[in-house]
Order: C-alpha cells, then structure tokens, then sequence
C-alpha cells in the first residue's frame, strides 16, 4: 500500500520533484519499513518531494567545490550521498536495507540514469 502511494505521488509530481520522487522510490523498494515512513511523511505538505527537493538543492550549493557538487544515483546505493540525504530528509535508517539489498538493483521505473546535476 504505501509502495503505491508513493508511486502516485511520484507520478503526480512534476520537473524536479519527480526526479526527487524518484530517488525516494528508490528507497520505498528496497526497504519495506522506510516506505511506510516516507509514505506517511508526503501527507505533511513540509515533507513534500519538492521540500526534500529544495532541502537537497540547499544542501548541494553548500558543498559544492569548484562550482560543482553532482553525484549519479542510478540505483540503490545506501552510500550514495543523494540517497543518504533522502533518507535522512525522511528520517529513515537505511541499514537494514543495505544488508538485504544487491548493489546491482535498478532504479525500478525503466528511467535514465540521475544526475544529482539534473536535479539542481
């Protein structure tokens, strides 16, 4: 149920959001219990794909180094900073997720690779 939530509110979203969503998708398949969480939080307009859109575009332009702070997240990778900036934007742990997930797993939707630069 919550997988599908998050999936409408993916679908819904539009421009930045929906790549954000993306990447919370992300997250929602790979871990049961976060996808209740992150379901959940999208019903709080504070907790909304373009809030942790915009909290990670704020985050990104403070660690930028030489103009540039990018970083490709095209599959569940709990080490992955965007993905490590989704999850705490939603106040989920990841490391139950990281033990039963393969390093491999896909994005899930059939979508290009994301570029952290894509989103700013």
């Amino acid at each position: 149920m919550s997988l599908h939530k998050i999936k409408a509110a993916v679908d819904a979203a539009e421009g930045n959001a929906r790549r954000m969503g993306e990447v919370v998708l992300m997250i929602a398949q790979a871990d049961e219990h976060a996808a209740e969480v992150m379901a959940a939080d999208l019903d709080n307009p504070e907790m909304s794909l373009q809030k942790c859109f915009d909290a990670l575009y704020e985050y990104a332009k403070k660690h930028q180094k030489n103009g540039f702070w990018g970083c490709v997240c095209n599959r569940f990778d709990p080490e992955n900073p965007v993905i490590q900036f989704a999850a705490d934007f939603y106040k989920v742990d990841l490391g139950a997720a990281a033990s039963e997930t393969p390093e491999t797993q896909p994005l899930g939707r059939g979508s290009d690779d994301l570029d952290l630069m894509s989103l700013l």
